[in-house]
């Protein structure tokens, strides 16, 4: 019985999920969900636990009173069976609703997804009834680590805030919980062995405003922070593992260390006190590679490593300038006598420090993808951020890799395009391209990909200061990779983005969960035409795309009447465009845009302006030296003056060009005029030209003393507006 329930199981688990819109409410998407043409009403659910299962009845009435906010166990009630199988995959499950409720499943987190899908699919009737459709799933995870990131370090969120957000997590069938615990700005974990890391550590006396890159800086000068006890934290790991939850912890080294080296600067190359950071970026100042270091990290792991009893124990290891190193006589010594060649090697080895000390208290060492510089431990597991490469590498030395990259992953970034977006780090990462993320890359063989645990969101919380604004980064962005890292069975965005409204924002918002609806929020879009552009307005509901507006342009003038609204309307209020002469134009890129920030010549001429702080989508970024490019008009034309918008943000290695160059090949004349402006009007009078050449002159390296120094900048350039 037991071989034959178990081949029965395997083959569904390899069916087909029927993905028409709300036949399947349940997110993560099912591998197999088969209805049936019968909906079952129950007064209530009565639940038959099998012995042994420690925990599974207090689960039923938490989640049930999470999705009914009522009590809806009877003994007059459909029944609910559980069954616990052998030899089927970790973390699966299925479903039955017939005549009965049949639950079966491989372990403890296999129940609580049969019952978060269960729930999912329950509805109350007005007559106080649950309504189940009757049903068959089959289900189980496609990768094992599942996970979000928290950073407390830079904004610091309580412990009932923590539990929410776990509370989510589960719901959406994630399992790993990687929780940033110490920063520059912030230690949030009390060391009793080393009062001082809570007592100083973990405040800091005033916090940049606004963006980084804002200037002139100001500063809010309110004392700022907070900690969590150890008991607070064995609070948290447990609440957690009733929830399928592991909680990875990460205690940040070498770098990152500002909080720790300000309670304790004798751990620092210089010794010099300095204050808990209340500026965002990356410094100078990191742990010292000397023994006595090395021995305090050491000591420091030692009451952390048995608050989280799961397997693997994070540390960082990214962003760590070697400036201190390379000038400090203690660590210079340590490159000396390990026969170290430079400083990257001396990473190498203060990774392997931890890594083997780790490997003796039971845990296994990850870190992010730069541990890989100057050799990575054998042991080591790698989280790749900085895009999927740092993951493919690790992958084919053999070590296992969660992807994580920034492109995809990191819920800080900006996530629409309107301007009432409120404040974030930088970058775009919508919806949509979260939902398309795979974390097998396609360059990736079949025996590498075998290394892949994974993939993870991060949310980096410089800009997110409220629990509230946490939650609007985080979803519904969240489900969407929920999708990627669950199902093999990924339904198209657009039934995705109609079962969020019909059946997800509901619950989100019964759950008081300050989720974000930009996914569905009129953009501006312009589309090239033979006789120049359409400027439309569009905007998504329930899985349909809606045109509300469209206008016509003629080489920058307006054609026609306009269907429908008016961009002063109330539903799109704030969408802004620029008619200008080459609206639409073509560019031949003699240079093209690095790939990691190309969104097709039209960025430079739709008509849309960049917004500051920047989103990614609305600038070309180019990495090279000299920029090249002609704009191609569609007819021959007079010009008076052409500006162009440049991004300036030194944080993130992006200045401003030394020039810019403008010429045509229909006559001699040619400008050359410095840049000293992030928008530059250059007065050019030229007469009937149709191609406009122009040649941008960036700075060779990044000026000392800014983030970057001397290494190449980024150039990013905006709209092109011919007068």
């Amino acid at each position: 019985m037991k071989s034959f329930l178990l081949i029965h199981f395997i083959l569904l688990i390899g069916g087909v999920c029927f993905t028409q819109k709300n036949e399947c409410p349940i997110l993560p998407t099912p591998n197999v969900f088969q209805i049936k043409n019968s909906t079952l009403q129950f007064i209530g659910l009565n639940p038959e636990f099998p012995v042994n299962e420690e925990g599974l009845s207090t689960a039923f009435q938490r989640i049930s009173q999470l999705y009914f906010n009522k009590n809806i166990i009877t003994e007059s009630g459909q029944k609910v069976s559980f069954q616990k199988l052998i030899n089927v995959p970790q973390e699966s499950y299925s479903i039955e609703i017939g005549s009965e409720i049949r639950i079966q499943y491989a372990d403890f987190n296999g129940a609580i997804y049969a019952l978060n899908s269960l729930f999912q699919l329950a509805k109350i009737n007005q007559n106080g009834q649950i309504e189940i459709p009757a049903c068959y799933i089959s289900d189980a995870p496609r990768f094992t680590w599942r996970g979000l990131h928290l950073d407390v370090s830079r904004h610091f969120f309580t412990v009932d805030e923590v539990k929410k957000f776990i509370d989510m997590m589960a719901v959406y069938k994630f399992n790993t919980f990687h929780w940033h615990l110490t920063d520059d700005q912030g230690w949030r974990i009390e060391i009793k062995k080393y009062p001082k890391l809570t007592e100083i550590g973990a405040f800091r006396n005033r916090t940049v405003n606004n963006h980084y890159a804002t200037t002139p800086r100001t500063w809010d000068s309110t004392r700022y922070g907070g900690y969590y006890t150890q008991d607070q934290i064995r609070e948290v790991v447990k609440f957690a593992k009733e929830r399928g939850v592991t909680v990875v912890p990460e205690i940040e080294m070498p770098g990152h260390a500002r909080a720790a080296l300000a309670a304790y600067p004798e751990y620092s190359c210089t010794g010099i006190q300095h204050d808990v950071e209340g500026l965002w970026g990356v410094f100078d100042d990191i742990f010292c590679a000397k023994s006595e270091t090395i021995s305090f990290l050491q000591e420091v792991l030692s009451e952390i490593i048995p608050l989280f009893p799961d397997k693997y124990f994070h540390i960082g290891g990214d962003e760590a300038p070697k400036t201190r190193w390379k000038q400090c006589s203690r660590c210079q010594s340590v490159i000396q006598e390990n026969g170290l060649k430079d400083e990257h090697e001396l990473q190498s080895y203060f990774i392997q420090k931890m890594d083997k000390f780790l490997l003796e208290n039971g845990k296994q060492l990850i870190g992010w993808d730069e541990i890989l510089e100057g050799g990575l431990s054998p042991n080591a597991a790698v989280m790749s951020w900085r895009g999927m490469d740092g993951g493919l590498e690790a992958a084919k030395q053999g070590h296992f890799v969660v992807m994580s990259p920034g492109s995809h992953c990191y819920f800080d970034h900006y996530q629409g395009r309107g301007h009432n977006e409120p404040l974030a780090i930088g970058g775009f990462t919508p919806l949509e391209k979260v939902y398309d993320f795979n974390p097998i890359p396609e360059k990736m063989n079949a025996q590498e990909a075998g290394f892949v645990l994974g993939a993870q969101g991060n949310l980096w919380t410089e800009y997110i200061g409220s629990f509230d604004k946490l939650m609007y980064m985080a979803y519904p962005r969240a489900i969407a990779l929920s999708q990627t890292l669950w199902t093999s069975k990924k339904p198209e965005y657009d039934d995705f983005l109609y079962n969020l409204q019909e059946s997800h924002f509901p619950r989100l918002k019964q759950w008081r969960v300050n989720y974000s609806v930009t996914a569905f929020a009129p953009i501006l879009r312009t589309v090239r035409t033979e006789s120049g552009v359409d400027v439309q307005v569009v905007s998504k509901f329930k899985g349909r795309e809606f045109i509300i507006e469209t206008k016509s342009f003629k080489r920058g003038k307006k054609r026609g009447k306009s269907n429908g609204l008016v961009y002063n309307s109330k539903e799109i209020k704030g969408l802004k465009m620029n008619s200008h002469k080459a609206l639409g134009a073509f560019i031949q890129f003699k240079t093209p845009p690095n790939t990691r920030y190309n969104a097709g010549d039209l960025v430079l001429l739709d008509g849309q302006l960049g917004a500051r702080p920047w989103k990614g989508h609305e600038w070309l970024g180019f990495d090279t030296t000299v920029i090249e490019f002609d704009v191609i008009l569609s007819k021959k034309t007079n010009v008076k003056f052409i500006e162009i918008s440049f991004l300036k943000d030194a944080g993130s290695w992006i200045h401003l060009p030394e020039t810019i160059e403008i010429s045509t090949i229909d006559n001699d004349d040619k400008k050359t005029v410095k840049v000293t402006a992030e928008k530059m009007k250059v007065n050019w009078k030229v007469n009937n030209t149709q191609k406009i050449h122009l040649k941008i002159q960036a700075l060779k390296t990044i000026p000392n003393g800014l983030p970057g120094e001397g290494h190449a900048p980024w150039t990013f350039i905006d709209e092109i507006i011919v007068k």
